[in-house]
């Protein structure tokens, strides 16, 4: 990945690897983070003169346990921190479909969103994950919720969090960007600040629709993107 990303012209790197308080076979195992964590400290060092690299984690956010991800996330030597929502209680809407239907679509939008905007209140994450995910197998609410959202990214910018333009979704049943533009437009309205993510699990999804992405945020009036080192945030002109 490191290869690929210097031969597409990068000048940086994450690696944000899922950790996740639940077992799923997705996220890194617990005992595996310092073997992470050593790979790669090893690999920033051996490639700093070709490509910055940064070390993230992604978390996944559960209400009641902000102690334990707290201790979690300081463990780690990271360079930044998603938050993100996999789960409505038990279930993991991500990767399981089963549950669709049990609720309205506007009931889901709000029990997604009401987690969103408990993470950002949290202060444990530098940035919010693919914000809107939750229509990512095509789910859409019945009714406007236009309120819903404005009332999000207010949250998220109350609590001066960094909204991730994750360019992955264009590739899941969805077929747009995780937030879609009019979350983006919201975020720009709220002066909240973005980054901007391939999502990659494969090497040949390294900066996935970047130009795309990066043309997007620049219509509608991004002139920078957030980047960070040590949990500390710069500006990167588009």
């Amino acid at each position: 990945m490191i290869l690929a990303a210097i031969s597409k012209g990068l000048d940086e790197i994450g690696f944000s690897d899922h950790v996740c308080l639940k077992p799923v076979d997705w996220a890194i195992r617990m005992e595996d983070i310092p073997v992470m964590t050593r790979q790669i400290l090893d690999l920033k060092q051996k490639y700093e003169n070709q490509i910055q690299i940064r070390y993230g984690i992604e978390v996944d956010y559960f209400p009641g346990y902000e102690d334990e991800l707290s201790d979690l996330i300081e463990s780690i030597p990271v360079d930044y921190v998603i938050g993100s929502v996999h789960f409505i209680g038990d279930w993991n809407f991500d990767v399981d479909q089963s549950l669709y239907g049990k609720w309205s679509n506007d009931k889901l939008y709000e029990m997604y969103f009401g987690l969103i905007q408990q993470a950002a209140q949290s202060g444990l994450f530098d940035t919010i994950g693919h914000i809107d995910i939750i229509k990512k197998f095509r789910v859409y609410p019945e009714t406007n919720q236009d309120k819903l959202f404005d009332d999000t990214i207010r949250i998220i910018k109350d609590y001066n969090l960094v909204v991730e333009l994750n360019t992955g979704g264009m590739d899941r049943p969805c077929a747009e960007f995780t937030p879609g533009i009019k979350l983006l437009e919201m975020c720009y309205k709220h002066h909240v600040p973005v980054t901007l993510s391939s999502d990659a699990h494969r090497v040949e999804q390294i900066a996935r629709h970047y130009e795309s992405a990066t043309a997007m945020l620049s219509h509608i009036g991004y002139t920078e993107i957030v980047g960070f080192n040590k949990r500390i945030r710069r500006m990167i002109r588009l």
